[in-house]
């Protein structure tokens, strides 16, 4: 298993069965997001706590509807960037790192949204929002004292299957690249595109 662990509530789940579920319609939007975004919170503080845990943007959405007893019908992508931004709000009014980085999709990307959330809170979008999140994950793991955390304090990394995910895709435009030969004898030119054989 990947030591970017799925991370899971620390406490028990309500019997979904037995649940008498409020519709977000009867709530309304705004309060909604402000209950799921302090529950999706205490997910985040949970893999915060773990060095290397990482949360999956549909198990907060999976999980923030249980903890709190609010169901929507709307596909995740739909509203789940804006509890995320509140999230990020809070852990900024606070001081601390910002929680969001530690959601990511199923290919351990960040979440869509997440180069917006950074730009709209510090003003500057990051040019390669994993990068960016590798680095706010660190912080977080450091500044909530992550269990694991190295004596060093740890580095920034991009999680295992993204990372095999980027080195895939480097090694393919490499091999799409074009080769320069010689017009004469048709081997491989070196960069200057003179051929040391020819010239």
């Amino acid at each position: 298993m990947s030591s970017f662990d799925v991370a899971a509530p620390d406490h028990e789940l309500p019997d979904v069965a037995e649940r008498a579920w409020r519709d977000v319609s009867d709530v309304g939007v705004a309060a909604a997001r402000v209950e799921w975004a302090g529950a999706a919170r205490e997910m985040l503080l949970v893999a915060a706590k773990k060095y290397q845990a990482v949360v999956q943007h549909k198990d907060i959405a999976t999980g923030v509807q249980e903890l709190t007893g609010i169901r929507t019908k709307q596909p995740t992508r739909h509203w789940i960037g804006g509890v995320l931004a509140e999230v990020s709000a809070e852990s900024l009014r606070r001081g601390e790192p910002m929680l969001s980085a530690l959601c990511v999709n199923p290919d351990e990307s960040v979440f869509d949204g997440y180069a917006a959330i950074v730009g709209a809170a510090t003003g500057t979008t990051p040019p390669d929002p994993d990068v960016h999140a590798s680095h706010a994950r660190l912080a977080a793991y450091r500044h909530f004292e992550a269990a694991g955390l190295p004596a060093d304090g740890g580095n920034a990394m991009i999680p295992p299957k993204l990372g095999a995910a980027r080195a895939r895709a480097r090694k393919a435009a490499i091999a799409e690249r074009p080769i320069n030969k010689c017009p004469h004898c048709n081997l491989q030119t070196p960069a200057n595109g003179i051929c040391d054989t020819c010239d």
